[in-house]
């Protein structure tokens, strides 16, 4: 505004000399009157992002003004000066316009509704009664509006209270489950009851965690933070023939348990790498196991008599960390595993508070290395997820094996020289976000190699983006850190700050700012939108699994708009254009113009026809390669079931002989919503060659054909899609 105004009365100030100049009879001088003050205001919102069902105070002043109007999220006349209360229930623009004689000027605020999924605390005391006794719950929440009462009681409960339980004649576990616009979040709390001729054997389960070091200077072994193994199996067990005494229990949110056992009796505690829940939703069943002997990891306290008295049995898992190297058992790395999965599992259920989660393994070993080969020999290459069978160990293994689905963990230390991911809290968040992509959404990644910087197909570079980004959510940080070099260097990138690197719907730094962008509640740059977890939950397990296209940004965020208001629909445009995205795409990219770098890469979807032969061509990259333009989309639309065939020719160029053409091996596969339903494959590396599949069914519907040449080269090459039938 200063700017304006000042070349304004410039321009007055050289009519008035050009006036006087003049002079002109009688009147000596210009008698206009000087232009009229532009107007200013000042707008702003306190606090700018707030929790549903709370306020903040809109404050606005003006100046050369006279009067002032509201709009967007509000509405009416205002004084030139004032401040309001507003409490929103989505994230909403207010607007207000000041005029006066010079002119009108008006000015935003945003105030953003963060829907936080609600926090519960739930305590029972005393924690061990005898039969008949009584104990006194204690609850309270957060972000709640309602909660609700199950297993051993029942019934709506207010947000916050206390309730006296019992007469109990059994142990028993009381759950409480409190929802908001965030979500829902259940906490229990047991009690247990001794019986005659046995005692009670409490106490809490620990472990030791190294925090991270300032940026690439890894971890910190030598000052590990004691954190509670959350929801684990504990059992009472016989030190000899370590057979079960009493009854199993898990622990709670601070690492305690109780266990009933008899009296007078030889025993130890054992904690196991496991977290199982009960029968009912939301159940799980998470367990670090060793993938080089398949057992599962146990941290066991030291053998004890029972007694005739309770007693307390505290367990602690050290990392075995002596200050220089790893001298004995790292004992904290399976519980560190597990809690990590324990905060993704949390977040989850936030969402989805009745979830079934399928049976996960995680395999760590400290043998586990960076070489690729036989994954029981530790050889697993990378930390990563598998769905299920793969050739891989079947490639590499004497005798053959299948590879078990799960999570794999780099673990091998190797003198200071290694790479291990134990204690690597994003590394695992990010598997575990495909695990979920795998079981509860889905995903038509590819896999392969990839990086922050690189440009890739539209799959792997969503799947990468989404693990990254789920990690953040789930330890609420942006800051993806990965130690190496055994622990003393750390790799990673911020979601918050915008990487300018390769910026499109094929990279996954873009992918993985976007979606952080509309999850957290803070609004910088491009981002003015913060939607929390829940909506974005949603359409993974919704529109992105239903797509017709392959999963992709496009495919989300048309989901995403879908189910949002003008505002949130805004938000979203803004930020795939933020990160050179169209906003204008629909699920299958339609009208994109950044093809970075590589023409081939446009456009993302060609349309086929049966009996018209379509020529496309890929950028050659070698070895089923996952980077962007290796592999063509074509999209087949059938208005009912028919049996076609469809013949692939490959390198083919035009307006030369088939013989003066690189050798080629072109491959075809055909897919149905993600689901893989044919493919032709065999390997013909020779000018020319082709790829056929002869009378199939395909379904009526949006079909996707991917085609790609194998062996790739320097060139281009190109291939020429027919479909006959």
């Amino acid at each position: 505004m200063t700017e304006f105004r000042a070349a304004h009365h410039s321009l007055a100030l050289a009519a008035l000399l050009g006036l006087a100049g003049c002079g002109g009879g009688g009147g000596g001088g210009d008698n206009n009157p000087p232009p009229a003050a532009q107007p200013t205001v000042t707008f702003t919102a306190n606090p700018t992002s707030i929790n549903p069902g709370q306020s903040s105070t809109l404050s606005w002043s003006s100046t050369n003004t006279t009067a002032c109007t509201a709009s967007d999220g509000w509405s009416g006349s205002r004084a030139p000066s004032g401040s309001e209360q507003v409490a929103p229930t989505t994230t909403t623009t207010f607007t207000v316009t000041c005029s006066g004689s010079g002119g009108a000027i008006s000015q935003s605020a945003i105030v953003t509704v963060v829907n936080s999924p609600p926090t519960v605390t739930l305590t029972a005391t005393p924690t061990v009664v005898t039969a008949g006794g009584m104990s006194t719950l204690n609850w309270s929440s957060t972000n709640a509006t309602t909660c609700a009462a199950s297993t051993g009681w029942s019934g709506t409960k207010s947000v916050t209270g206390t309730e006296q339980v019992g007469p109990l004649s059994a142990t028993t576990t009381y759950t409480l489950e409190c929802t908001g616009t965030g979500g829902t979040t259940s906490r229990s709390a047991t009690v247990t009851v001794s019986t005659a001729g046995n005692v009670i054997v409490s106490g809490r389960i620990e472990f030791q965690r190294p925090p991270f070091n300032a940026i690439n200077q890894g971890l910190n072994l030598d000052a590990p933070v004691v954190s509670p193994a959350r929801q684990v199996v504990v059992e009472a067990i016989n030190p000899t023939t370590r057979a079960r005494v009493g009854a199993a229990t898990v622990t709670d949110t601070s690492g305690d348990y109780s266990i009933e056992v008899p009296q007078n009796t030889s025993m130890l505690i054992s904690a196991r790498a496991e977290m199982v829940s009960g029968t009912s939703a939301p159940t799980w069943n998470f367990k670090v196991l060793n993938n080089t002997n398949n057992r599962l990891y146990v941290l066991d306290g030291s053998a004890f008599d029972s007694g005739t008295a309770n007693s307390t049995r505290d367990l602690l898992a050290p990392t075995g960390w002596n200050g220089t190297t790893y001298n004995t058992t790292r004992a904290a790395a399976p519980f560190a595993i597990l809690d990590s999965v324990y905060r993704t599992k949390e977040l989850i259920l936030s969402a989805a508070p009745g979830t079934t989660f399928p049976a996960l393994n995680l395999y760590w070993s400290p043998t586990n290395r960076t070489a690729d080969g036989c994954t029981t020999d530790g050889n697993i290459g990378t930390t990563f997820y598998t769905s299920g069978a793969s050739a891989l160990d079947s490639d590499n293994c004497t005798p053959a094996v299948e590879l078990p689905a799960g999570i794999y963990i780099l673990g091998d230390y190797a003198g200071g020289n290694g790479d291990t991911d134990e204690f690597d809290q994003h590394v695992i968040a990010h598997e575990f976000g495909h695990y979920v992509e795998d079981r509860f959404a889905r995903s038509d990644s590819i896999g392969g190699t990839h990086g922050p910087d690189d440009r890739l197909d539209l799959r792997v570079a969503f799947g990468e983006g989404w693990g990254n980004a789920f990690s953040a959510m789930t330890l609420n940080d942006p800051v993806y850190r990965d130690s190496s070099r055994g622990i003393t260097f750390d790799t990673g990138f911020n979601l918050e700050s915008d990487s300018t690197t390769a910026e499109g719907w094929f990279s996954e730094a873009s992918i993985g700012e976007i979606l952080w962008d509309l999850f957290d509640s803070v609004n910088d740059g491009a981002d003015m939108i913060s939607l929390g977890f829940t909506p974005l939950y949603s359409v993974m397990t919704g529109a992105q699994r239903t797509t017709d296209a392959m999963t992709s940004i496009y495919s989300f965020a048309s989901g995403l708009r879908a189910t949002s208001g003008a505002t949130q629909r805004a938000g979203i445009n803004g930020l795939l254009a933020g990160e050179s995205i169209s906003s204008a795409a629909d699920a299958f990219g339609s009208g994109e113009s950044n093809d970075g770098g590589n023409a081939m890469a446009l456009p993302i979807y060609t349309d086929i026809a049966r009996n018209q032969p379509l020529n496309v061509c890929s950028n050659g990259a070698e070895d089923g390669s996952n980077e962007l333009g290796s592999r063509r989309f074509l999209r087949l639309t059938l208005p009912s079931a028919a049996v076609l065939s469809i013949t692939v020719q490959g390198a083919v160029g035009p307006g030369a002989p088939v013989n003066s053409q690189p050798a080629s091996d072109p491959d075809i596969y055909i897919y149905n919503q993600g689901r893989l339903i044919d493919a032709g494959v065999t390997t013909t590396t020779q000018p020319g060659s082709s790829e056929m599949i002869q009378q199939r069914s395909y379904p009526a519907g949006v079909n996707i054909l991917e085609v790609h040449d194998w062996i790739g080269g320097a060139l281009p090459h190109c291939m020429t899609v027919s479909i006959a039938g």
